[in-house]
């Protein structure tokens, strides 16, 4: 079973240059969803070029109008799923990948296994925050 990763990237999010993270997830096998909140045209111009400078399974996804992050996440959630099954699906905002603390968890994060929440939707069984798995 793969993972996935979905960023949600807002209006404020236009300077993310961390690719190198993308890079060590391919290795991970993880397919990576970025959502563009709020269909800003350099929000936009900026996911196509990180798609283009990293070899990961990268799915952009641009939503018209601006929504609150777990909509969003839910989103990104179906748009990943309509593709395959995945095991563990895990969500962050650019501005904690940026910061390098994170580059560890996120690959620790990759190696764990997560159980199957019984008390969510099933949409929502396999998706896990950031920080509940630090």
């Amino acid at each position: 079973m793969k993972k996935g990763l979905i960023i949600v990237f807002g209006k404020e999010d236009i300077v993310f240059e961390n690719t190198i993270i993308f890079n060590l997830l391919n290795n991970q096998k993880v397919s990576i969803c970025l959502v563009n909140n709020g269909n800003c045209n350099k929000v936009y111009e900026l996911l196509y070029r990180l798609k283009a400078d990293t070899k990961s399974e990268i799915v952009i996804l641009s939503l018209k109008k601006e929504k609150s992050l777990s909509q969003a996440v839910k989103a990104g959630v179906r748009s990943l799923i309509n593709k395959e099954n995945y095991e563990t699906i895990i969500y962050t905002q650019p501005k904690d990948i940026n910061h390098r603390k994170y580059n560890n968890s996120f690959i620790e994060a990759f190696n764990k296994h997560f159980r199957k929440r019984k008390d969510k939707r099933v949409l929502l069984r396999t998706l896990y925050a950031i920080d509940e798995i630090k």
